[in-house]
Parts: C-alpha cells; sequence; structure tokens
C-alpha cells in the first residue's frame, strides 16, 4: 500500500479513535483545584433516574363552625349557660376549606386538566398522571434540576386580584383575564421583564376606570402658619396572587387598551434577566391554565429508576452483544476491509452518543430504540459502500440508500414534535442518528471508500 494510502487510513482511525475516546471517557479539563469533565451529562428519562411523585389529597378540613339562631342570625359571642343546640334552636355550620358543593366529579376532572396544562407549559415533558374517585390525584415527574420548581408552581391555586390597598375591595380578578404573556422593555439601566396581562371586555373598561382613579393627585393646601404648600395624596392598588401582595402601586396614564403590565425585574445581565424570565413565564403559566376549583393538601416522595440495575446491566450485554455479532459478520464477509468498516461503525456510535448528549435529548426507552434503529441503518449503509465498491459513493451508494429510508425521515419528523417524551425522544434520536449518519459517512467513509478504491 502506497504511503499516501497508509498515512490517510491511520488519519482516520486516529480520528475516531479520538472521538471515541471523547464519548466515552469524557474531554478533561483542569478548573480551579479540580478537574471535570467538559463533555455534559446524558439527560435522562425516568426509567433511567429517580421520579419524584407528588401526591394532590382534596383538603377536607373544617376551618370553622358558625352559629346561627332561630332567625337566622350569626352568634358572634356565645353566652354563658346556653347549650347551643337543635333542641334549644340553632344551627351549627361547619366551614369547609372546600364545601360539599365544589366536591364534583366536575371540578375534579378539570383540576387534573389544569394539573396537565400547567406540566406541559412549565416544561415537563415526561410525566404520569391518574386521578381516583374521590378526587385524589398522583403525579410522577422526572427528578432534575427544575423538579422543585414545577411542583412549586403546579401546586399554586392560580388567584390573582387587583384590590383596593386600603379597603382591600377587590377591583379584578380572573374573570376579567383573558390571557396573560411575557414582554420586554428597555429602560436607561437595561431591560425589564414584564407580566402582561390583557384583561376581556367588561375587564378593560373596569381596568380604564381603576387607571383614573388610582392616581397620584397633588393639590396645594394651607399650613399652620398660613401659607401654601404642596401635599400629594395616593391612591394605590394592590396586586395580589394566591393572597399574596406582590406590590403596590398607582397609575401615571389611563389604560384604554385593557393591558396592565407588571415589573417583574430588569437589568443588564443576561443571567438575571433570564431568571426574571422564568419568573414572569412560570406565572404566566399558571394564570393561563385557570383556577384550581378545589384546595389540595400535597406531599411529596422520590423513588428509584424503574429500571434496576440488573436490568440495566442486561440491556447493555445484550446491545454488547449485538454488536459483536454484526462486527464479527462484517470481518468474515469483508476480511480486511471489515476491519476498517467495525472501525468506522464504532466511530460513528461514538460520534452519535456525542451529539446526543450536546443537544440535550432525554433519552427514555423509546430513545434507546432510536439509537438502536440509527446504527443499524448506519451498519447497513457502510455494509453497502464498502460491498460497492466500485460504485461512485455519493451518485450510486448514498442517493440509493437515501431514498430507500424516507418513510423512516417522514417517522422520524412527526415523532419529534410530539408532545409525549417518550415518542419525541425516539423521533429526536432517530433525526439526529440520520443526521450524524450522511455527514459522518459523507466525510470519513467516502475518504476511507476513496482511498481504498484507487
Amino acid at each position: 500500500m502506497k504511503p499516501q494510502k497508509v498515512i490517510t487510513i491511520f488519519t482516520v482511525i486516529l480520528l475516531v479513535i479520538i472521538i471515541s475516546s471523547a464519548s466515552f471517557f469524557g474531554i478533561y479539563k483542569k478548573e480551579e483545584f479540580k478537574v471535570a469533565n467538559r463533555v455534559p451529562k446524558y439527560i435522562l428519562g425516568m426509567e433511567f433516574t429517580n421520579s419524584r411523585i407528588i401526591n394532590f389529597e382534596v383538603d377536607r378540613t373544617v376551618e370553622s363552625t358558625t352559629i346561627y339562631d332561630k332567625d337566622g342570625n350569626e352568634v358572634t359571642e356565645k353566652q354563658k349557660g346556653i347549650e347551643y343546640t337543635e333542641e334549644n334552636g340553632y344551627t351549627t355550620v361547619e366551614n369547609k376549606v372546600n364545601s360539599d358543593e365544589v366536591l364534583t366529579q366536575d371540578n375534579f376532572k378539570l383540576s387534573k386538566q389544569i394539573f396537565i396544562n400547567r406540566l406541559n407549559v412549565l416544561g415537563a415533558d415526561q410525566y404520569y398522571i391518574k386521578q381516583d374517585d374521590d378526587g385524589k390525584i398522583q403525579i410522577e415527574i422526572t427528578e432534575d434540576d427544575n423538579t422543585d420548581s414545577i411542583i412549586s408552581n403546579i401546586s399554586q391555586k392560580g388567584v390573582f386580584e387587583l384590590k383596593d390597598n386600603e379597603t382591600n375591595e377587590v377591583l379584578l380578578n380572573n374573570s376579567y383575564i383573558e390571557n396573560s404573556k411575557v414582554v420586554y422593555g428597555q429602560t436607561d439601566t437595561g431591560n425589564t421583564v414584564y407580566l402582561q396581562i390583557k384583561f376581556n371586555k367588561d375587564g378593560k373598561e373596569k381596568l380604564e376606570q381603576i387607571s383614573k382613579q388610582y392616581i397620584s393627585t397633588t393639590t396645594q393646601v394651607t399650613n399652620e402658619k398660613g401659607e401654601l404648600e404642596d401635599k400629594t395624596e395616593t391612591k394605590e392598588v394592590a396586586i395580589v396572587f394566591d393572597g399574596q401582595t406582590y406590590r403596590t402601586t398607582y397609575f401615571g396614564d389611563t389604560i384604554t387598551d385593557g393591558t396592565l403590565n407588571i415589573a417583574i425585574g430588569g437589568g443588564s445581565d443576561s443571567t438575571t434577566l433570564q431568571q426574571y424570565i422564568k419568573s414572569a413565564n412560570q406565572m404566566a403559566a399558571v394564570l393561563n391554565s385557570g383556577v384550581l376549583p378545589i384546595t389540595y393538601n400535597s406531599s411529596e416522595y422520590t423513588v428509584s429508576s424503574m429500571l434496576t440495575k440488573t436490568d440495566l446491566n442486561i440491556l447493555m450485554y445484550t446491545l454488547i452483544a449485538v454488536l459483536t455479532v454484526m462486527f464479527i459478520y462484517l470481518i468474515i464477509k469483508l476480511k480486511l476491509k471489515g476491519i476498517l468498516a467495525v472501525i468506522l461503525q464504532i466511530g460513528y456510535i461514538s460520534l452519535l452518543l456525542l451529539t446526543l448528549r450536546y443537544t440535550n435529548i432525554k433519552i427514555t426507552i423509546e430513545g434507546v430504540v432510536g439509537i438502536m434503529i440509527s446504527v443499524v441503518l448506519n451498519y447497513m449503509y457502510i455494509t453497502l459502500a464498502f460491498k460497492n465498491l466500485k460504485n461512485n459513493f455519493m451518485k450510486d451508494t448514498t442517493s440509493q440508500y437515501a431514498l430507500r429510508l424516507i418513510p423512516i425521515y417522514i417517522i422520524a419528523i412527526i415523532f419529534t414534535f410530539n408532545n409525549i417524551a417518550n415518542i419525541s425522544s425516539l423521533g429526536m434520536t432517530l433525526v439526529w442518528g440520520i443526521i450524524t449518519m450522511y455527514l459522518y459517512n459523507l466525510i470519513l467513509t467516502q475518504i476511507t471508500i476513496k482511498t481504498i478504491e484507487e
């Protein structure tokens, strides 16, 4: 073999070794007092990692009791020596957290749907939810960095109120909201993130009146010395979420378009702005999903992955055995060329796994199936190329093979845009498997084929 061919083949093998080393062992860099792996970790589905289970129990506690006399008047103070019983003409009413009228099957179903809507918008792409006849809802989601935030937001009641800051009179509430979203505005100090609430027709009219009344006014009054001085009076509203006052404010201009912009935070630092954007998106998700009609008590705990270590070992050893058989077949069929084909196949597997790490694709059981299908497709591609060395790699081998895979392209794309994590994982691993396959083979495999052919 000519020296030039030897150098080319050696270079290809060296590239495969580098890719494989980075994929299976990582790329390490010294950071301060430790050495860290710069290759991202796999994002695993709940089949391979811990899950959080949250139980939402209907709150059936009694907050207080109210006693009425025979005329229907409320007894505010009990007197000594009087028994407040039905025999004496008194009626005792239990004030429950959830009244009996609220605890209906329709409200149970509505609550479940609100939880589902919030989970989807907040990014919980893999979860299980179930509900029993008593209204208890159980949710299982993947344990990751966003789990606590998701649980905190889906558990909110979702009540919005615009109140008179002095009298606590409710001026606007959820029934007037059309939708909400996140918007941005520029200031002298940077960007500001706003939660924009759009009100319906009735809410628009009420907001216009409120913005005319709750303002800051300055008038001149005579002080004790008989001198005129400015006196500022401010009438403020309170913006309240789930009973907690978010902020108090007044209006500088009359709002005529039915849009209320609530400042969440601002600055010039991108990391800080992203935090404000995340908070605003979470608030919008809760408001847009609706108010939970039922109050729940929640409890949670963590469970181990569905697949045990033994299951994972069996899966890994099975995949290794299948790959070994595939490699042996290539070597027997193609002899010395088969060794090169095996090296190229290992390089493809390594590059695909590396790609999945950097593209942050969640790997579920279905995702593993997508990886296996991609490996098989690449195996067939390489085998076809080495069996037909005399054919033009681009015009004959690649174009013909690409046409045969059209149904798989369609399936992969459809599955990618599915909301269910298990299905989208299959679609995305296939999409990236196919993209990686063509890019990898059009570079390394084509160079190898041409070198051998010459």
